[in-house]
C-alpha cells in the first residue's frame, strides 16, 4: 500500500475511523512546522489522536489537536532523535492498542524509541516517510519542498483535498500568556510599531554577526522613528548598544510561549532560520529571513509576506541587503497594521 491507495483517500474511509497514534521526535521549530499537518489529522480522525511526543512541543503546539499525550521526554534529549533508552514496555502500555501509527520523523536519522514502540504496538497499519532503515505500510516519498508541505503529506494520505493554508493559524498560546503579550504591546505609545528580532541559535553556522544586527537596527530605527525593536530568544546578544539602543528592548530568556506570543504581536520580524521565524510565519507577521547553511525554500517563510536572503554562508549576507529587504517589507506591513488599528 502507498500514499496513493484509494482506500486511504478521504475522511470517512476505513482509516479515518481508526484508533490513531502520532509520533513526534524533533526540535521545537519542527513542531511548529508540523502543526498544520497535526491540525488536519485531528480533524480527519473521528477519535482524538494519541500524541506520542515530549511535553514541551505538546504544550506549545499540539495540545489544541488532542488532549491525549504520551510524554516521551524521558526518552528524548530535546534535539534530533537520540539513542536514549528507557522502559519501552511501559511506554507501549501507556499508548495501548492502536490501529494506525504515524511517524512524523522525516530526517535520515533512525529513532530507536519509535522502532521499539512500533515493535511492541504492532499496529495493523503504519505510515511514515520513505527512508533506508524503516519500511511502512504507507510510505510517503520525500521531495524538494518546504518542510511544512512535507509534513502535510501525512494529512494528504487520508484527505488529498486538504489545503495546508486552512490550517496555518498562529500557535495556540494560552489565553493568559497571549493577554500578557498584548498588554506589553498596548503599553507602547500610541502609533508605535514593533519590529521583533531573533538572532540567537545553538548552531554557530546559522548566526549572523551581532555587529551587523546592530548596524541594521541603528539604520532602520533612525529612518522609522515610530518603531521599537524587541529582541527575543534565549541568547545574550547585546543588540541595544548602538545609537538607537534606547528603542531596542531585550526580552531574552522569556518562557517560550510568551516569546512566541510577542512574535505574534509584531508588525515586522527579522531573524535567522529558527522556531521564532516559523511562529511569525504562522501568525502572518511579515518577515525577513536570513539563511546560510540552510535553505529558505525548505525552512523559510511559507505563508505570509516575506523576504528571504540566501547566501553560501551567513557572513556573506550584508547589512545593506538586509536593510533593503526590511524597508520593502515595512512599506507593506506598516500601512496594513495602521489600517487594522483604525478599523478596531
Amino acid at each position: 500500500m502507498d500514499s496513493q491507495s484509494p482506500e486511504c483517500g478521504a475522511p470517512g474511509g476505513p482509516l479515518s475511523t481508526a484508533r490513531a497514534a502520532v509520533y513526534f521526535e524533533a526540535k521545537i521549530g519542527d513542531a511548529v512546522l508540523t502543526l498544520p499537518a497535526m491540525r488536519a489529522l485531528g480533524e480527519i480522525f473521528a477519535a482524538p489522536l494519541t500524541l506520542i511526543c515530549p511535553k514541551v512541543p505538546f504544550d506549545l503546539c499540539f495540545r489544541e489537536v488532542s488532549p491525549l499525550l504520551i510524554d516521551t521526554t524521558a526518552f528524548h534529549s530535546g534535539d534530533l532523535p537520540s539513542d536514549r533508552s528507557g522502559d519501552y514496555d511501559a511506554l507501549a502500555a501507556q499508548v495501548g492498542a492502536v490501529d494506525l501509527l504515524i511517524n512524523t520523523l522525516s530526517f535520515a536519522i533512525p529513532s530507536e524509541t519509535f522502532r521499539a514502540l512500533r515493535q511492541r504496538l504492532a499496529p495493523p497499519t503504519s505510515v511514515g516517510f520513505k527512508n533506508d532503515y524503516d519500511s511502512y505500510d504507507i510510505a510517503i516519498a520525500k521531495g524538494a519542498c518546504h518542510s511544512a508541505d512535507q509534513m502535510f503529506k501525512l494529512a494528504h494520505v487520508f484527505d488529498p483535498s486538504a489545503r495546508i493554508e486552512a490550517y496555518a493559524q498562529p500557535l495556540p498560546i494560552p489565553p493568559a500568556v497571549r493577554e500578557q503579550a498584548k498588554s506589553m504591546r498596548a503599553a507602547l505609545p500610541r502609533g508605535y510599531h514593533v519590529l521583533v528580532v531573533h538572532a540567537d541559535t545553538d548552531w554557530p553556522e546559522k548566526r549572523w554577526p551581532a555587529t551587523r544586527f546592530i548596524d541594521v537596527l541603528d539604520r532602520f530605527l533612525s529612518r522609522h522613528r515610530d518603531f521599537v525593536a524587541w529582541i527575543v530568544g534565549m541568547g545574550h546578544e547585546e543588540l541595544n548598544v548602538g545609537r538607537e539602543g534606547a528603542r531596542v528592548i531585550p526580552h531574552l530568556g522569556l518562557p517560550l510561549d510568551l516569546a512566541m506570543g510577542l512574535v505574534a504581536e509584531a508588525d515586522v520580524f527579522l531573524g535567522i532560520d529558527s522556531s521564532m521565524l516559523h511562529a511569525a510565519d504562522l501568525a502572518g507577521v511579515p518577515g525577513v529571513g536570513l539563511f546560510g547553511p540552510t535553505r529558505s525554500a525548505t525552512w523559510g517563510f511559507r505563508f505570509g509576506p516575506h523576504r528571504h536572503i540566501d547566501r553560501r554562508t551567513m557572513a556573506d549576507i550584508t547589512a545593506e541587503e538586509v536593510l533593503s529587504a526590511m524597508e520593502s517589507l515595512a512599506a507593506i506591513a506598516v500601512p496594513a497594521a495602521d489600517g487594522a488599528t483604525a478599523a478596531r
